[in-house]
């Protein structure tokens, strides 16, 4: 089997450096570079010509852009969008760019390497996540029902989706509200539990069982 050769493209190091060190571990996958996104991706392509280029959505550097440079260094490149959480409406943005793929930058090593293997030989590879709506779901069917709390029932969504890791504006699409809601919903969380960053509701929601890890 032909080992598919990676270029990873993510601003955030923890990240871009996490997913380099799990992925070549494998032995389907060779990581031949990683990158920020405000490095020149159409030189670092036609210098290293991978196979697959794995490129966050979230990117400070305009996605579209580096999606057409990197076409345009080689055109048989294949593009697979990573995300926090890989929302049912990213699927048209990356559609939109050229990209044959869409999944979590935080899945399981041998999901991503499938999902790659997907993409790599002609197919495509579009995860949806349902993982918010059913830890919710569980939350209201009782599985914490026995945790004392001070929040609403869409402080609970609005917690679960922090503890994710999902952005505001990933939260007001999956829970179909305003980014101005979310962030009163999380101000009103943070006074009501007495906390002052997103990290310490992380905790909290794990910690209490609003979510699994």
């Amino acid at each position: 089997m032909k080992k598919m050769s990676l270029l990873i493209v993510n601003d955030h190091s923890i990240v871009r450096e996490g997913l380099a060190q799990v992925l070549d571990r494998s032995e389907e996958v060779q990581v031949v570079a990683t990158a920020s996104s405000n490095y020149q991706i159409k030189e670092l392509i036609q210098k290293l010509a991978p196979d697959v280029l794995l490129l966050d959505l979230q990117s400070q550097a305009s996605i579209y852009q580096m999606a057409s440079e990197a076409h345009a260094a080689k055109p048989d490149l294949h593009i697979v969008l990573t995300s926090s959480l890989p929302l049912p409406e990213y699927q048209r943005i990356a559609e939109r760019i050229g990209a044959k793929g869409l999944m979590s930058a935080f899945d399981e090593p041998e999901q991503m390497i499938s999902g790659l293997r997907t993409v790599f030989e002609g197919g495509q590879y579009f995860q949806m996540n349902h993982v918010i709506r059913s830890l919710v779901q569980k939350h209201r069917e009782g599985v914490n029902g026995r945790l004392e709390h001070p929040l609403s029932p869409r402080e609970v969504d609005v917690l679960c989706c922090v503890a994710q890791a999902m952005t505001a504006k990933e939260i007001a699409m999956d829970l179909q509200i305003s980014v101005k809601t979310v962030d009163r919903h999380k101000a009103n969380i943070m006074n009501k539990l007495n906390m002052r960053s997103q990290i310490e509701l992380a905790r909290y929601a794990i910690r209490n069982g609003f979510v699994e890890v």
